[in-house]
């Protein structure tokens, strides 16, 4: 979980790629997230991936250095991926973009964790922040997956649904079933761009 996880996926992915000869691929990233300004239950297409001071961007220390890189995404794929949320109307689609932080707790301004040096008025000052900054929902992987992909010139997406506004609370409120119904939406979004794709793909 976290970046170091997906990191090393993604290399390996991206080695296996090159070795098969693989071209023209789109990759993208699905999973759960906490929402900014939003009802539970709402999918987000991420529009650009942002640090935790709300910058597009991807740090990373290699040989003691700092090197950044774009955490830019492909924006005609986000319009397509919300377009496919439109056709569904099933829930509530959004682009925004997504905040990717380096833990759970004190880096997505949580006051639940083991340490928390400031108050709920400093939390949701920072929130209201990251929300007039076009941030719709936190995570912990969206950087390093946008960074790798575009050095690696993939098409990518990020498509993740919100569990809970941190605007109101840090802790899930919701029945089991009922978060069990939003961890599947955004399958359900991205199994319809796929279908719709290959769909055109057999009429071409």
């Amino acid at each position: 979980m976290g970046i170091p996880s997906i990191s090393i996926m993604l290399h390996e992915l991206i080695k296996l790629l090159y070795h098969a000869h693989c071209t023209d691929v789109t990759v993208l990233r699905i999973g759960t997230s906490g929402g900014i300004g939003l009802k539970p239950g709402t999918v987000v297409v991420t529009k650009q991936s942002v640090d935790s001071v709300f910058q597009p961007r991807f740090e990373q220390i290699i040989l003691g250095k700092p090197v950044v890189r774009s955490t830019e995404l492909d924006a005609e794929l986000a319009e397509e991926l919300f377009q496919c949320g439109k056709d569904l109307a099933e829930f509530e689609t959004v682009i925004g973009n997504t905040m990717c932080t380096l833990d759970f707790y004190e880096g997505q301004a949580r006051l639940d964790g083991a340490f928390c040096s400031y108050s709920e008025e400093d939390k949701q000052s920072y929130l209201s922040e990251a929300y007039a900054a076009g941030v719709r929902n936190i995570e912990m992987e969206s950087s390093v997956f946008a960074a790798m992909c575009k050095l690696s010139n993939l098409q990518a997406a990020v498509v993740c649904v919100t569990l809970l506004d941190r605007l109101k609370g840090d802790q899930l409120t919701s029945s089991h079933d009922i978060l069990n119904n939003y961890q599947q939406r955004p399958q359900v979004l991205v199994g319809h761009y796929i279908k719709k794709k290959l769909n055109a793909y057999k009429k071409s």
